[in-house]
């Protein structure tokens, strides 16, 4: 149990201290991670919600999960690219 208070304790402090980012982009990164990561939807539209209610941009929050998916797809496609590669030279 103590390393799970451990471990909620740094995600409280990392994600939720003062300083650095505002809220908005916090949880803008917060959202692009979690579609990264492949979480439920809710649990998206929540910190969208949040980063919303803090006076982040549709825009902004909207490229923002756009250049999460376009990294994604690059990493993606890549693979099969260097796949179709290695099964035409073997």
């Amino acid at each position: 149990m103590k390393t799970l208070d451990s471990f909620d304790g740094f995600l409280t402090h990392s994600i939720y201290r003062q300083g650095g980012l505002s809220d908005g982009h916090k949880e803008m990164l917060l959202a692009c991670i979690c579609v990264g990561a492949g979480s439920a939807p809710p649990v998206i539209a929540n910190h969208c919600r949040k980063a919303l209610a803090a006076g982040l941009s549709r825009d902004d929050l909207i490229q923002a999960l756009e250049i999460t998916a376009a990294v994604a797809a690059t990493r993606t496609l890549a693979s099969g690219i260097n796949a179709v590669i290695a099964a035409e030279e073997s």
